[in-house]
């Protein structure tokens, strides 16, 4: 086959394939945008291209509560094994384990927090020499001091959590898995283990902390905060848009008199139905539903701690609230959206369900 039709064939393949594939949000909200100010032939162009108006995730060192490792000097009473911890200790003492993840430092803090409890417990019921039992009720009084530290540090400065909260991931998809369902899930499992600092009587399940790593790597891979952020913020810059097209549409002058549709007013018909009806919201109807429900679960989360570092303080009031800045933002450019299009549907007389 000549070289030069060879590559004809691969490139209209490639035209081919690009045109099977999905639309990008800002694809459809660009489209919607388009042929609502052409419907009402009014010229403004909605830019997509701003970037994102949200405050950025505070660096790990702002996040970060120090907590005291259990070192070898700390270890000599538990060299009489009283405890059975010297092989959990030996682990995090290793080259490998000093260098651990944060949750898997976090799992570490929580099998030693447990250990200790329980070995004081039997130590109490024995007839072990008082001095022996002293010391590893010290020990185990600095770690019940610090689980608090423990816990939120495995969780708050896994690089999981902060890519859900990065300010530069595409929007979330119009259709197909988006990766809300794991993500939930992998929240409320945080959630779960962050339970422990506020019943510290609980026992934790061993065997659920050891799965942690799955729900880490589902957010890592996942990052549907970061990507949620994203479309509620084009939504938002869309809705605004549009609902300022129909406004100067309307005061320019009446659509239709007398609610008599005109031609031009079945054509703005056509792409409300088309491509807001059709397109746009259940898109933003699924933008909202889930995004409700990931706030909540992240509210939740920190709910479990007393003990916030100041920079995450802020954080949640202007990201995660329910009075944060862009979901405020978005709520405001839903209803003037929703007003503007009442507004022009009526004058038609083309509200949907009307005759």
């Amino acid at each position: 086959m000549p070289k030069l039709q060879y590559s004809l064939i691969t490139l209209f393949s490639s035209l081919l394939l690009l045109g099977c594939e999905n639309p990008q949000p800002e694809q459809m909200l660009e489209t919607y945008s388009k042929r609502l100010a052409n419907s009402l032939d009014i010229d403004a162009k909605l830019d997509l291209s701003p970037p994102l108006q949200l405050p950025a995730y505070p660096r790990r060192r702002e996040r970060i509560i120090p907590v005291t490792d259990l070192r070898q000097g700390l270890v000599e009473v538990l060299n009489l094994r009283h405890c059975r911890l010297l092989n959990l200790i030996a682990e995090r003492n290793s080259s490998l384990g000093k260098v651990m993840l944060p949750s898997k430092k976090m799992v570490y803090e929580i099998k030693l927090y447990d250990g200790l409890r329980e070995c004081l417990v039997r130590l109490n019921s024995t007839n072990t020499e008082e001095k022996i039992v002293q010391q590893i009720q010290d020990i185990f009084s600095v770690k019940d001091d610090e689980f608090e530290a423990a816990l939120w540090n495995g969780i708050f400065t896994s690089e999981a959590i902060e890519r859900n909260f990065s300010l530069s991931e595409p929007a979330l998809p119009l259709e197909g898995e988006d990766g809300f369902s794991q993500s939930r899930q992998a929240l409320a499992a945080l959630t779960q283990l962050a339970r422990l600092n506020v019943n510290r009587d609980q026992r934790p399940d061993l065997n659920s902390i050891e799965q942690l790593e799955t729900h880490y790597q589902a957010l890592y891979n996942l990052r549907y905060g970061s990507r949620w952020l994203r479309s509620v913020a084009l939504i938002s810059r869309t809705l605004d848009h549009t609902a300022m097209v129909i406004e100067q549409r309307l005061e320019k002058r009446p659509l239709c008199f007398k609610q008599q549709p005109t031609p031009q007013a079945r054509i703005v018909k056509n792409v409300f139905n088309k491509y807001y009806a059709g397109q746009l919201q259940p898109y933003m109807g699924r933008i909202d539903r889930q995004g409700k429900q990931w706030l909540e679960l992240n509210r939740n989360l920190l709910q479990n701690f007393t003990n916030i570092p100041k920079a995450m303080q802020e954080y949640r009031k202007l990201v995660l609230a329910t009075n944060a800045p862009h979901w405020l933002n978005y709520i405001q450019a839903r209803d003037r959206h929703t007003l503007a299009w009442q507004t022009l549907l009526q004058q038609c007389n083309l509200m949907p369900g009307s005759s």
